[in-house]
């Protein structure tokens, strides 16, 4: 029965380990595309700041919306592009008002 034990807890050790990894990793790419799309010497604290304060599924929302709007840009595109769907400009929308609660 102790072998049974440890077995569970070896179980869920991998799965709390997993889920750190993946929650840094979301964190590393709202990280790295807030940067891409908030240059400048303040966009550590301003990006920090703004990862605060998106959580849950809007948090993926935002990371997409940014995603999307850095591509978009990148390729010469402007906000009105087909790639900026109604639910990529909401999400873009609350990353700008983070942005302003940050700055």
């Amino acid at each position: 029965m102790r072998i049974l034990g440890t077995g569970f807890r070896a179980i869920a050790v991998a799965i709390a380990l997993s889920a750190g990894f993946i929650a840094t990793a979301a964190g590393d790419d709202f990280m790295a595309q807030c940067k891409i799309g908030t240059p400048g010497p303040e966009s550590e604290k301003i990006c920090t700041c703004m990862s605060s304060k998106v959580t849950g599924a809007d948090r993926g929302d935002v990371i997409q919306a940014m995603t999307t709007t850095n591509a978009v840009m990148a390729k010469g595109g402007t906000p009105a592009s087909p790639e900026m769907t109604p639910k990529v400009m909401k999400s873009l929308e609350t990353a700008m008002n983070l942005q302003a609660q940050c700055m």
